[in-house]
C-alpha cells in the first residue's frame, strides 16, 4: 500500500461532508473543524504556534507542503493577507480541502495534487514553506529539501513541524497516523535532518523539541475520545479522524502515546532560512 492508499483508502468524504454541513448550516468555525482536519500531533493549538511565526517574518507568498484537509491553510487564510498555495500526493485530500473551505465560507486557495520531490513551480517563487507532519511521508528527504530550496526565495523561510525518529526507532509501534506499515514511514533523526538541511542550502535559526508537550495533548486527546465514546448517539454521530484515518485510528492514538514514551519518535519544530 502507498501513502495515496493509506490516506484514500479509508476516507469518508461524502459522509463526512453531509455531517458537517446538517450540525454546521451557516458553516463550521476552524475550531469545529479541528477533529478532522488538524490531524498533527498537537492539533490546532499546534498550528497557532506557526502562525505566531508567520506573524514575525510576514511572508508574502506561501507554500503548504502536505496540506491535507487544509486546517492550516484556512487558519492562514482567515488571518493573514499572504498567499498562499497548498499541494499533496492524495488527489482524495486536496478535493476533501477545497470543499470544507466552501462550507467553512473562507475564500479559497489552490490546491495541488503533486510530488513534493518534483515541484511544480519556477525557481524563487515562494517567500516561505512549511512542513507540518509531512516530511514523514516522503521517501526522499534530500531531494524535497533540495526542491524546497529551488523554489524558496534568497533568504526565505522554512518552518518545520515534524515526528522525527527518537532515540530508539526499533520500539515502533504501528499503525500510527501517517503510517499503517513501515515501508510507509520515512522518519528520520534530527541530526540527520540537520545534516541535510545544511546540504541542501538552509540555515537553522532555531529549533525546540516538543516531545513532552506532544505526549501531554496526545494522552489529553484520547480522554476526550474515551469520553466521547461513552457520550455518543446513534443518531448524532461523532465527527472524528476516523472518518479520514478508518477504524485503524482505535490503534493510532494509543500507539502515538507509546512511540512517545518509549522515544521511538520525537516532535520537534524548526525555523530556517534560505541561505543566499
Amino acid at each position: 500500500m502507498d501513502i495515496d492508499q493509506h490516506y484514500s483508502d479509508h476516507m469518508e468524504e461524502t459522509t463526512l461532508l453531509d455531517q458537517l454541513h446538517q450540525r454546521y448550516p451557516e458553516g463550521p468555525t476552524l475550531y469545529q473543524l479541528a477533529p478532522i482536519d488538524q490531524l498533527h500531533i498537537g492539533g490546532i493549538k499546534a498550528s497557532e504556534k506557526l502562525l505566531q511565526q508567520l506573524e514575525l517574518i510576514q511572508p508574502g507568498r506561501i507554500l503548504e507542503i502536505g496540506s491535507g484537509a487544509g486546517g492550516l491553510m484556512r487558519m492562514i487564510s482567515s488571518r493573514s493577507s499572504a498567499e498562499i498555495i497548498g499541494i499533496d500526493i492524495t488527489h482524495r485530500f486536496n478535493a476533501l480541502n477545497s470543499a470544507i473551505t466552501q462550507l467553512a465560507r473562507i475564500p479559497a486557495s489552490p490546491v495541488i495534487t503533486c510530488d513534493a520531490q518534483q515541484l511544480p513551480f519556477a525557481n524563487n517563487s515562494f517567500d516561505c514553506i512549511i512542513f507540518q507532519h509531512s516530511l514523514l511521508n516522503i521517501p526522499d528527504t534530500a531531494r524535497c529539501l533540495q526542491e524546497c530550496r529551488r523554489v524558496l526565495n534568497n533568504e526565505g523561510s522554512l518552518l518545520l513541524h515534524e515526528v522525527l525518529e527518537g532515540p530508539a526507532p526499533q520500539r515502533m509501534h504501528y499503525p500510527v497516523p501517517w503510517a499503517r506499515t513501515a515501508d510507509q514511514s520515512h522518519l528520520i533523526s534530527y541530526t540527520a535532518l540537520y545534516e541535510l538541511l545544511q546540504a541542501s542550502g538552509f540555515r537553522l535559526k532555531r529549533a525546540e523539541n516538543w516531545s513532552e508537550d506532544a505526549l501531554q495533548w496526545r494522552q489529553r486527546q484520547a480522554a476526550k475520545e474515551k469520553e466521547n465514546e461513552k457520550e455518543k448517539k446513534p443518531e448524532a454521530p461523532q465527527i472524528s479522524p476516523s472518518q479520514i484515518l478508518g477504524e485503524d485510528f482505535n490503534k493510532m492514538g494509543p500507539n502515538v502515546i507509546a512511540n512517545l514514551t518509549e522515544g521511538a519518535v520525537e516532535v520537534w519544530q524548526l525555523s530556517c532560512i534560505a541561505k543566499g
